[in-house]
């Protein structure tokens, strides 16, 4: 198996393994009604025994997947169990927590709004949510379409019940986040926000006049066939049932995933911000909306979406945006995939909550579109790598299109000194990455990225960069762009950032040389904990910000640098997403915490 690259300080992380055999369900396929349209056989196979062999390495216990060709279901199926517990398996009618595939659902809802008269993309926050009050009313200047497109600058994530057992209304959020300070200003970045979502969702609602869940399954879900879609504190899923008299009705007629970790059962926190994350779906549900996207907004004779709403939606909108390189995305779908670029137009987006994982993938210029589901903490990399090999063998089966030979496997071999000279009097320093901070620097002759989950060593072929053992294929470039220096993996003349370099280390105020050590959390009722560990530390010069992500298999090291702007307030260093938050001090002497993004931290005693 190929090792899931993690493009954070050029390094790479292997998935850990497991010995645990697959269950595949019954297949619920729909019959090709189109007579030119290939059976699939090859791709079934391959899949099938592609998906016993992650399940077992990677002890995920349960995953779904539908394929979609020409608007039809054309292969539907399951793998493990949705509830290996009661010995249920895994199928494609099982409802998942499918997160972040609810933003693309918000968008089309909001797309529907602007139709109906009831919104405008130029809109501001301040007109859509008067209620909303941002440090230095930056809700004025932001708009509803920068919302649609991450480019609001507001910060990442919000924090308060995010995760938990029983979450508060998210609509509270307007309230909570009064004197919020944005992460970026508006318009300048692409900053993946799942709280400006949130925001778009309370802009719907308030203009609508009804609840978000209402309107969107009213609207959307339901026309587009998604019958057993659905939000917490919303209308409950319609699936097609056996004419019985008495029966379950509701959600206590499907079967829903349990959660697992290394195969043992979990409870899934639920996610709060439903227009970020709060769908429930099956990949049959997925497959309905891939559907509607591939026809234009229709289904059947029935216009859902009109076919500007969904082109707009593919359209990139930050062609202007010179910080994002290469990297392009449209209303809430991004429009660019390193695996897949070569093919033509990609349209994608992921999710996940604390233990389940869901893919969705549409190809608008050959028709097709896979959504695979998880119910393991550990699947991240296994639904992925399916999503994309399903949609390979696809291709090759409809359009005899064979995808390009793998890249070669690449030699290391030491750069003259001069070059490794060179390279460091313009390259080395510090970067901000997706994972903290990331030190490329000299070693024995050799360049070296350190950080906190491991090492890579680079490969020199000039004085702008190399290549990297584990990312076969790509180049590690470094580029001057935007005002910032970037160290990016280039594919195919593709370029993607993973860190940006960041100025040398100023002196740290008194007051945060005082709070450097161990903190803890300050719990809620009910609040799923993904942070343990935290710590204010002072290395090289740098205030950092570090503690161990339990949302992740095994538990990742994280390391903020911290750039402080007065004796209460730092900045997280970098232009990625959670970067340019705020992290700021309340209460006084003995009371004081760190509050970072609703989230609280009192010093470990």
């Amino acid at each position: 198996m190929t090792p899931a690259l993690i493009v954070a300080g050029l390094l790479w992380l292997p998935i850990a393994s497991g010995c645990r055999d697959g269950h595949a369900a019954s297949d619920d396929a729909h019959d090709p009604a189109a007579p030119d349209r290939p059976r699939y056989v090859e791709t079934r196979e391959a899949i099938t025994h592609l998906a016993n062999q992650l399940l077992r390495a990677h002890e995920v216990t349960g995953v779904s997947l539908a394929l979609v060709d020409g608007g039809e279901v054309v292969w539907a199926t399951g793998f493990g169990f949705a509830n290996a517990d009661l010995e249920l398996p895994a199928g494609p009618r099982t409802i998942y927590n499918v997160g972040s595939l609810a933003k693309p659902v918000t968008v089309a809802a909001v797309l529907q709004a602007v139709e109906r008269g009831e919104l405008e993309l130029d809109q501001s926050l301040a007109e859509l949510l008067p209620n909303l009050d941002l440090a230095g009313d930056a809700e004025q200047r932001i708009t509803l379409a920068q919302l649609l497109t991450h480019q609001s600058g507001v910060p990442s994530d919000w924090f308060i019940h995010d995760l938990s057992e029983s979450p508060p209304p998210w609509t509270e959020i307007v309230d909570e986040i009064r004197g919020l300070e944005p992460a970026q200003p508006p318009g300048v970045q692409t900053l993946y926000s799942n709280l400006g979502m949130t925001l778009a969702g309370a802009a719907l609602e308030r203009a609508a006049g009804r609840s978000y869940e209402q309107l969107v399954t009213e609207t959307l879900l339901r026309p587009a066939g998604m019958r057993t879609a659905y939000f917490p504190g919303g209308p409950e899923p319609e699936p097609v049932l056996l004419p019985i008299a008495e029966g379950p009705r509701g959600l206590a007629a499907v079967e829903h995933a349990a959660s697992y970790r290394q195969h043992k059962l979990r409870l899934d926190p639920q996610f709060r911000m439903n227009p970020a994350g709060g769908l429930r779906a099956s990949v049959l549900d997925l497959a309905a909306f891939a559907s509607l996207v591939l026809a234009e907004g229709r289904v059947g004779n029935v216009e859902v979406l009109a076919p500007e709403s969904v082109a707009a939606m593919l359209t990139p909108h930050n062609d202007e945006l010179d910080v994002d390189l290469d990297h392009r995305f449209g209303y809430a779908w991004f429009l660019d995939h390193r695996a897949l670029d070569w093919i033509g137009r990609v349209a994608w987006h992921g999710g996940r909550t604390f233990y389940h994982h869901s893919r969705l993938i549409v190809l608008p210029d050959h028709d097709l579109a896979v959504a695979v589901a998880s119910n393991s903490l550990t699947a991240g990399g296994v639904v992925e790598t399916l999503a994309v090999e399903t949609l390979l063998s696809a291709l090759q089966e409809k359009h005899a299109i064979e995808a390009p030979a793998p890249p070669a496997v690449i030699e290391h071999y030491p750069a003259p000194a001069e070059l490794v000279e060179v390279f460091a009097r313009a390259h080395a320093g510090d970067y901000a990455s997706s994972t903290g901070v990331s030190v490329i620097g000299v070693e024995d002759g050799e360049v070296w990225s350190r950080t906190a989950i491991g090492s890579s060593r680079l490969t020199l072929d000039g004085d702008d960069g190399g290549t990297v053992a584990a990312m076969p294929g790509a180049a590690v470039r470094f580029i001057d762009e935007a005002g910032h220096h970037f160290v990016c993996i280039e594919r195919n003349g593709v370029r993607r950032a993973t860190g940006v370099l960041l100025d040398p280390p100023t002196p740290i105020p008194a007051a945060w040389q005082a709070r450097a050590g161990r903190w803890t959390r300050i719990e809620r009722p009910g609040e799923a904990s993904t942070v343990a560990e935290p710590s204010l530390r002072i290395v090289d010069g740098r205030l950092r910000f570090e503690y161990t992500s339990l949302f992740e298999h095994p538990p990742l090291p994280v390391v903020w640098v911290l750039e402080p702007l007065d004796d209460r307030r730092a900045r997280i260093a970098g232009i990625g997403r959670g970067q340019g938050t705020i992290i700021e001090v309340r209460g006084e002497g003995d009371d004081q915490r760190l509050w970072w993004a609703g989230r609280e931290f009192r010093p470990l005693k």
